[in-house]
């Protein structure tokens, strides 16, 4: 479904700085990617190079078999859904209207649009009843990423992008709704590229990992075989820190009365 093949994005009057440097990846259809590493690795540059929000240096983007360029930017992004941290809601618009936008500029009928909104706040944890008119001022933080994530689904696309879309919520919220994201996922059977720079959620949400570093993936594979074979340094040291979190929880456990 989508195929990143030597991709590259520099910047600079002389393209001296290499934000992403050769990356070369296939997420097939309905499968889950994440990549995943420090800040400044070029995880949200690839990302944005996928619908187009960035354009390349060089190397192409294949979406369902096709050259992404083929679209003009703007029809690629009404296809595809985009959701990330800072949310970007319109102020001026309220909470269902914020959702709807998309599938207006597609032409979906009123009632449609009301269908889906609705649906999809009840999938979010935000009832529709209660928060549908609200302005995106009267939210908190967190219900804004959740509208968000919405907003990202409601033309129901087969592709879905996330830059840290949970990164702002608390951490019950962000528990109830990676179970939600993973259930939708798969009856929706989307196909996702989720970046990320918490490895327990890769580890707990993930078809495929690609961690990376400097402008390139060091190593791409399942949770499983990452665990179980890092091959260089710096996975294995992201590693590290979802498994001294379990050995510290094991920890307080057994000492506990």
């Amino acid at each position: 479904m989508i195929v990143l093949r030597e991709l590259v994005k520099r910047y600079g009057a002389d393209a001296e700085t290499r934000a992403v440097e050769g990356i070369s990846l296939r997420v097939a259809a309905g499968e889950c990617v994440f990549l995943v590493g420090g800040s400044g690795c070029g995880k949200t540059t690839t990302l944005k190079m996928v619908n187009r929000l960035i354009e390349p240096t060089s190397g192409t983007v294949e979406i369902d078999g096709h050259d992404h360029r083929e679209l003009p930017a703007h029809e690629l992004r009404r296809r595809i859904g985009y959701g990330f941290q800072q949310v970007g809601l319109f102020p001026h618009l309220s909470v269902a209207e914020n959702i709807g936008i998309t599938p207006e500029l597609l032409g979906w009928e009123r009632g449609r649009i009301t269908d889906r909104v609705d649906e999809l706040l009840d999938r979010v944890e935000l009832p529709a009843a209660e928060f549908r008119d609200r302005a995106p001022s009267e939210l908190s933080g967190g219900q804004q990423q959740r509208v968000g994530l919405a907003r990202a689904l409601a033309a129901e696309p087969e592709i879905l992008l996330l830059d840290e879309p949970f990164g702002a919520l608390d951490p019950l919220t962000r528990d109830r709704l990676q179970d939600s994201f993973r259930t939708l996922r798969e009856s929706l059977e989307l196909t996702v590229m989720f970046v990320s720079h918490d490895m327990v959620e890769a580890i707990l949400l993930a078809d495929r990992i690609a961690v990376m570093d400097a402008g390139r993936i060091l190593q791409i594979g399942t949770p499983a075989e990452l665990l179980a074979a890092p091959a260089h340094p710096r996975v294995a040291e992201l590693l590290e820190s979802p498994r001294r979190q379990r050995d510290a929880m094991d920890r307080l456990l057994e000492g506990s009365p």
